[in-house]
C-alpha cells in the first residue's frame, strides 16, 4: 500500500480505482505516521458528509496549501466567514437567477460554432475550442464590458500551469508530507509564474469592473449583496472570489465538455439519439426552464460526469475519534472519498465502465450519494446550475448543427481536474437543421 501512496501524486486516477478494486470500499492504512481511510461506498461517504455537518470532520488541514492561490474564497474559507460568504454568495447563483445571462452564452456558443465551419474539412481541436468558447463565456459573465475577439493565449497557458501544479501540491498537503512538493521544484516556479499572471489579469478585470459597473455580471452582483448587517464583501474577499470563480469555473466546464463531445464522437448511436431529440425541440427557446424537455440530453451529460467526474476524490478530515462503515476512526485522520470508483461501483450502474446515458433515464432507484460530480454536503458546488446551464447551451447549440465523429482514443490525465490525456480532435459533419 505504501507504493500505491507513492505513485497517488503521478498518477491518482489509476491508483484509486485499483486500491478499491483490490482491497474493498474502505481501506485503513497509513503513509508514514499519518493515518488514512479511503472510502467509497456511498452509503459511508453519506455518513462524512453527515458528519462534516455536524463539525465531526472538516477540510480546514489543507488550508494552507490553498491560501497562496484561493485565499479566504468559498473553496477555502471557514467557520463564520465561510457561511457568511456562502449566503453572501447563494442568490447569485440561484436556479432561478441563471437565464440573465442565456444570451451571453448563446452568442459565444454561435461564434464557435462559425468558427469551426471555417475550418473546412480538416479535424478541429474540440480541446482548444472549447477552452477559448468557455473563458471567453466567463469573462463576459464576470466582468463588465470585457469582450475581445482573440483569445488571451498567455492566459490559457497559466490555467493549465497553475493546475498542474496545483494538484501535486494539495496530494503531499493531505498525504501529510509537505516536503515531498520540493520534488516539483522547477514546476512550482512555473506554477508562480502563472499564477502571477492569473492573479494580475483579475485584478485588471476588477478594476475595469468598478470603474463600468455592470448590473447583471457576476461581481457587481458580489459587489452588491449584501448581509442581514447590511454588510458587504470586503475588497479582498472579492478578489478572492472573483479568483476563485474565474479558475474553477474555467477548467471543470471546459474539460466536462471536451469529455461530452469525446463520448459522443465514439458512441455513433447515443449521438444520433441526443440529435434527435434536439432536432425535436428545434422551435423550443433555449431557456433555463425548457431544459428539463431535454431529457436525453441532460442523460449524456451526467453520464459523462459519471465516467469522468472533475473532482476524481474529496479529501477531509477527522476533528474527533469517530465511526464511519462500522470502523472506529481516530482523530486526525484523512479521509479520501474516492468518486471516481464510486460512480463506476457495478452495484448501482448497469454498465459501470460504458458510455451509457439511459442510467439516467431508468426507474432505478439509486443510493443519492452514488452521483456526485458537483460534491454533496454543505460544500458542495455552488455553481452547479449555472455550469449545467452553460454547458446544455453550448452542447444543444453546437448540435443543432453538426455531428462529431473521431477515432482517436484518449486517456485521463490529472491536474487538479480530469483532463484528456491530450487535445481531443474531431472530425464533424455539419447538417442541414437550421438553428431556431
Amino acid at each position: 500500500m505504501f507504493f500505491y501512496l507513492l505513485k497517488l501524486i503521478v498518477n491518482p486516477w489509476s491508483v484509486l480505482l485499483t486500491i478499491h478494486k483490490k482491497y474493498g470500499d474502505i481501506i485503513h492504512t497509513r503513509f508514514f505516521n499519518k493515518p488514512i481511510l479511503f472510502v467509497s461506498n456511498p452509503e459511508y461517504l453519506q455518513e462524512i458528509f453527515t458528519l462534516e455537518g455536524k463539525g465531526s470532520v472538516n477540510r480546514d488541514s489543507l488550508y494552507e496549501a490553498k491560501l497562496t492561490m484561493f485565499g479566504n474564497g468559498l473553496f477555502n474559507s471557514k467557520g463564520d466567514l465561510w457561511v457568511n460568504q456562502r449566503k453572501l454568495m447563494q442568490p447569485v447563483f440561484a436556479k432561478q437567477a441563471i437565464g440573465v445571462w442565456q444570451d451571453i452564452i448563446l452568442e459565444e456558443a454561435e461564434l464557435t460554432t462559425s468558427r469551426i465551419k471555417r475550418y473546412g474539412h480538416q479535424e478541429v481541436n474540440f480541446s482548444r475550442e472549447m477552452k477559448i468558447t468557455v473563458q471567453r463565456i466567463l469573462v463576459r459573465l464576470m466582468f463588465s464590458g470585457s469582450n475581445t475577439d482573440k483569445p488571451d493565449e498567455q492566459l490559457m497557458h497559466c490555467v493549465d500551469v497553475i493546475l498542474k501544479g496545483l494538484f501535486p501540491h494539495f496530494v503531499t498537503a493531505t498525504l501529510g508530507k509537505s516536503g515531498l512538493k520540493h520534488l516539483f521544484f522547477i514546476r512550482n516556479r512555473r506554477m508562480q509564474r502563472a499564477v502571477n499572471y492569473f492573479k494580475s489579469y483579475v485584478e485588471r478585470q476588477i478594476n475595469h469592473s468598478i470603474a463600468h459597473p455592470d448590473s447583471h455580471d457576476l461581481l457587481s452582483m458580489m459587489m452588491a449583496s449584501k448581509d442581514k448587517q447590511g454588510d458587504a464583501m470586503t475588497n479582498n474577499l472579492l478578489n478572492d472570489e472573483t479568483v476563485t470563480l474565474f479558475l474553477a469555473g474555467q477548467d471543470t466546464t471546459v474539460n466536462t465538455l471536451i469529455w461530452l463531445f469525446y463520448l459522443l464522437a465514439k458512441n455513433t448511436d447515443k449521438h444520433e439519439k441526443v440529435t434527435q431529440e434536439i432536432d425535436r425541440l428545434s422551435d423550443l427557446p433555449l431557456t433555463a426552464e425548457n431544459m428539463e424537455h431535454y431529457t436525453y440530453t441532460m442523460a449524456a451529460l451526467n453520464e459523462s460526469m459519471r465516467l469522468y467526474p472533475q473532482a476524481i476524490a474529496l479529501s477531509r478530515d477527522t476533528v474527533e475519534d469517530v465511526t464511519i462503515g462500522g470502523k472506529d476512526i481516530a482523530k486526525g485522520t484523512t479521509l479520501v472519498m474516492t468518486i471516481c470508483e464510486t460512480h463506476r461501483d457495478n452495484e448501482y450502474w448497469e454498465k459501470p465502465n460504458e458510455f451509457y446515458p439511459e442510467h439516467f433515464l431508468s426507474n432505478t432507484v439509486r443510493h443519492k450519494f452514488s452521483f456526485i460530480p458537483f460534491g454533496a454536503g454543505i460544500h458542495s458546488c455552488i455553481g452547479r446550475h449555472l455550469a449545467e446551464f452553460e454547458m446544455m447551451l453550448i452542447i444543444i447549440t453546437f448540435l443543432r448543427v453538426m455531428s462529431v465523429k473521431t477515432e482517436q482514443d484518449v486517456t485521463p490525465a490529472i491536474s487538479i481536474t480530469l483532463k484528456p490525456s491530450r487535445d481531443v480532435m474531431l472530425k464533424r459533419t455539419f447538417r442541414n437543421t437550421v438553428p431556431a
